[in-house]
């Protein structure tokens, strides 16, 4: 299945960008009803005007109420594999997209700097060659992103994102140094959120979620059944709930399963072959 190919120009400073997000202004905005899924929700404001917010395919990074400093590295790596500097706030670029999220109407891209001979609009055919230059690869490379597959990914690119996962974690770039995803973190309450060391942003979220409204771990397995968000196991193909990879002793928390090992059963993308 071809990706569709869009130019435009990066606008961080629009809207709250972060290390897989920033928004992005397509010199051609029809180009966003050939993406499958909810429409883009196009800005109106005169800053955001015909904006779209990407959502980077592949990889997840720290949320603002985690760790600051990773925030920031991570954001500032971001800035940097776009082109952004301050004699050049809005670098062009280009992205290769598919489908929106359904939920938020988000493009779901692999996101480039600078300019590309392709035509606008066109088909393109994504292959691990091409996926080294995305600005999603080099952002993993460098240890500033978490992997996040989908089942709508291909496991030819999945495969290319995970040699730039893994470089990161043998050389110790980025939050890998510090990531407590399988070795597990102390969660006491709410406020620990902000101080603990780096874990997959999705359990993270979800720690969030729960917390808001609970002052201990001890329903957080509970919580996450009730969700039930399907996830598969890629070295074994076996399809289980997200519960069934959280470990919950005390006030510890950690995932089972290591994040690149795991694929995401999502909604968006709906009626993609």
């Amino acid at each position: 299945m071809p990706f569709t190919l869009i130019k435009g120009r990066f606008k961080p400073k629009v809207g709250n960008p972060d290390g897989d997000s920033v928004r992005f202004l397509a010199d051609n905005p029809d180009l966003w009803v050939k993406l499958k899924g909810k429409p883009p929700q196009l800005g109106k404001d005169i800053e955001n005007k015909n904006t779209v917010q990407l959502r980077f395919e592949a990889i997840d990074t720290v949320e603002k109420g985690a760790a600051p400093a990773l925030v920031i590295q991570s954001l500032d790596s971001m800035l940097r594999l776009i082109g952004f500097t301050a004699d050049n706030p809005e670098p062009a670029g280009y992205i290769l997209s598919r489908m929106t999220d359904d939920l938020s109407g988000r493009p779901i891209a692999f996101v480039f700097p600078g300019v590309t001979d392709w035509e606008d609009g066109a088909e393109v055919w994504l292959d691990a060659a091409m996926i080294r230059e995305s600005v999603n690869a080099k952002q993993a490379e460098a240890g500033w992103a978490y992997p996040l597959y989908y089942n709508t990914l291909f496991a030819s690119l999945r495969h290319e994102m995970n040699r730039a996962i893994i470089d990161a974690q043998a050389d110790g770039r980025g939050y890998w140094p510090e990531d407590r995803t399988v070795a597990g973190v102390t969660v006491n309450s709410y406020s620990d959120l902000a101080a603990i060391p780096p874990i997959w942003p999705k359990l993270w979220r979800r720690l969030e979620e729960y917390l808001r409204n609970h002052s201990s771990l001890d329903g957080f397995v509970d919580f996450l059944a009730r969700r039930n968000e399907r996830v598969n196991i890629i070295p074994t193909l076996e399809e289980c709930g997200l519960q069934d990879l959280v470990e919950v002793k005390g006030n510890q928390v950690r995932l089972i399963e290591r994040p690149e090992n795991l694929q995401v059963v999502g909604q968006a993308g709906k009626g993609i072959g």
